[in-house]
Protein backbone atom coordinates (compact mmCIF):
# COMPACT_ATOMS: atom_id res chain seq x y z
CA UNK A 1 0.00 0.00 0.00
CA UNK A 2 1.30 3.44 -0.92
CA UNK A 3 1.49 5.99 1.88
CA UNK A 4 -0.04 9.44 1.68
CA UNK A 5 3.40 11.04 1.80
CA UNK A 6 4.60 9.07 -1.22
CA UNK A 7 1.42 9.88 -3.13
CA UNK A 8 1.93 13.60 -2.53
CA UNK A 9 5.58 13.40 -3.60
CA UNK A 10 4.81 11.49 -6.80
CA UNK A 11 2.01 13.92 -7.61
CA UNK A 12 4.28 16.93 -7.24
CA UNK A 13 7.03 15.29 -9.30
CA UNK A 14 4.50 14.69 -12.08
CA UNK A 15 3.31 18.29 -11.76
CA UNK A 16 6.91 19.49 -11.99
CA UNK A 17 7.53 17.56 -15.20
CA UNK A 18 4.33 18.84 -16.80
CA UNK A 19 5.06 22.40 -15.68
CA UNK A 20 8.63 22.31 -16.99
CA UNK A 21 7.51 20.88 -20.32
CA UNK A 22 4.81 23.54 -20.65
CA UNK A 23 7.11 26.38 -19.69
CA UNK A 24 9.87 25.25 -22.04
CA UNK A 25 7.40 25.02 -24.93
CA UNK A 26 6.06 28.53 -24.34
CA UNK A 27 9.18 30.40 -23.22
CA UNK A 28 12.92 30.01 -23.12
CA UNK A 29 13.76 29.77 -19.46
CA UNK A 30 17.28 30.35 -18.20
CA UNK A 31 18.90 27.40 -16.46
CA UNK A 32 18.46 28.91 -12.99
CA UNK A 33 14.71 29.31 -13.55
CA UNK A 34 14.31 25.66 -14.53
CA UNK A 35 16.25 24.67 -11.42
CA UNK A 36 14.05 26.95 -9.30
CA UNK A 37 10.91 25.27 -10.66
CA UNK A 38 12.30 21.82 -9.90
CA UNK A 39 13.38 22.78 -6.39
CA UNK A 40 10.27 24.77 -5.60
CA UNK A 41 7.57 22.52 -6.99
CA UNK A 42 9.36 19.17 -6.89
CA UNK A 43 11.08 19.40 -3.50
CA UNK A 44 9.85 22.21 -1.25
CA UNK A 45 6.13 22.11 -2.06
CA UNK A 46 5.63 18.39 -1.27
CA UNK A 47 7.51 18.81 2.02
CA UNK A 48 5.26 21.71 3.01
CA UNK A 49 2.07 19.90 1.98
CA UNK A 50 3.07 16.73 3.84
CA UNK A 51 3.94 18.74 6.94
CA UNK A 52 0.59 20.55 6.80
CA UNK A 53 -1.35 17.31 6.34
CA UNK A 54 0.54 15.64 9.18
CA UNK A 55 -0.22 18.47 11.60
CA UNK A 56 -3.87 18.51 10.54
CA UNK A 57 -4.22 14.75 11.12
CA UNK A 58 -2.96 15.03 14.70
Amino acid sequence: MVSRENTVIVGFIALTLVLLYGLLEVTTLPTWASSAVVLGVGVVAPLLVNEYLSKRAD
